[in-house]
């Protein structure tokens, strides 16, 4: 058996472009004005402040019983 070579898709490629670093991706990603805030990344965002007020409240006041 042959391997196939597809143009395009070898790293030796000349005619290939670079790669655009991902800040650069997540950049054009964005809307310009800013204004509105993706769902996805919104509920993201609530989801962890959720989780981190669950764990912070209890570990916040064992801490303040330990401290009396």
């Amino acid at each position: 058996m042959t391997s196939v070579s597809h143009s395009g898709t070898g790293p030796e490629d000349p005619h290939e472009a670079s790669p655009r670093p991902l800040d650069d991706e997540i950049a054009a990603s964005r809307r310009r004005d800013g204004r509105r805030l993706n769902p996805a990344t919104f509920e993201v965002r609530l989801r962890r402040w959720a989780l981190l007020l669950l764990v912070a409240g209890p570990v916040i006041w064992f801490l303040v019983q330990q401290l009396r």
